[in-house]
């Protein structure tokens, strides 16, 4: 569904953008969609970078037709699947219609955030949905084997709230957000699609005057210190920094832990 409403959406465009979608079902079932997009874009002849301003009011019913356009298509297509709770309510394309009319009459609510030139923040809010699970071990209040009690924020009432379940139905609810096998949570549009990136971007780069800076390489150690105010090759005992002087193979840790001075020291130790 995404693929289709950007290719529609894109090709009525006067320039050539960066969308990039990002499917965010977290928390509560409340599936919804992060768009973040440029200022601007190539010109269909690629030799210049025009400005583009976004207004809710404007984008708004754009968004509507497009989305309860698609939905309608889509009704006679083979592919198309009916929720089940969804075919007695509405068991012809007449029912099913007259269900999207009504849906088109009502407002969208479409949220525009301000343009934000901290790139770090916008790359960590989109990285949460990303790579976070849908409930950190920090909610997590009581389990017995048989139930569980987690926290949530109720956003109707405002306030914090623990909720019980059985095991069985906590793991349904903590499956539910993850994805299928080789689905795609982000997806790239424009002139970072992969077929046209390695020609377009370095237009982009020329046009705005920036230069790409060479990726920096990202050690064990320095995500540790980061994430963990850790190092984890400065040694517990001397605070040396610890430097790798072989490998020893089906060693148990408690026998190593009977020489973890001599480990420490750097000294010899026969095992």
């Amino acid at each position: 569904m995404l693929s289709c409403i950007f290719r529609a959406e894109l090709s009525s465009a006067s320039a050539e953008v960066y969308p990039q979608a990002l499917l965010a079902p977290r928390g509560a079932r409340n599936v919804h969609v992060h768009i973040s997009v440029t200022r601007g874009g190539l010109s269909k002849d690629g030799e210049n970078w025009e400005s583009i301003y976004f207004a809710d009011k404007v984008i708004m019913p754009m968004w509507r037709f497009r989305v309860i356009s698609l939905l309608r298509e889509a009704y006679n297509h083979e592919d198309f699947i009916m929720p089940d709770e969804c075919r007695d309510q509405f068991p012809d394309y007449t029912s099913y219609n007259r269900l999207l009319n009504n849906q088109y009459q009502k407002y969208w609510f479409v949220n525009f955030s301000p343009a934000d030139e901290n790139h770090h923040h916008n790359v960590s809010y989109l990285g949460r949905y990303l790579k976070r699970p849908a409930l950190a071990n920090s909610r997590l209040r009581h389990y017995d084997g048989r139930s569980v009690i987690f926290n949530y924020y109720d956003h109707k009432e405002k306030k914090h709230k623990n909720y019980e379940c059985s095991v069985e139905a906590f793991i349904e609810r903590l499956t539910q957000h993850i994805p299928e096998k080789f689905f795609k949570m982000i997806r790239y549009y424009g002139f970072l699609a992969n077929r046209v990136r390695k020609t377009l971007l370095p237009k982009v780069y020329d046009l705005l005057d920036q230069t790409i800076e060479a990726a920096q390489s990202v050690t064990y150690s320095s995500l540790m210190k980061a994430n963990y105010a850790v190092d984890p090759l400065i040694c517990i005992l001397c605070g040396s920094e610890m430097r790798l002087s072989g490998f020893t193979n089906s060693t148990p840790l408690s026998k190593l832990r009977q020489h973890h001075e001599k480990l420490a020291k750097m000294k010899e130790v026969r095992l």
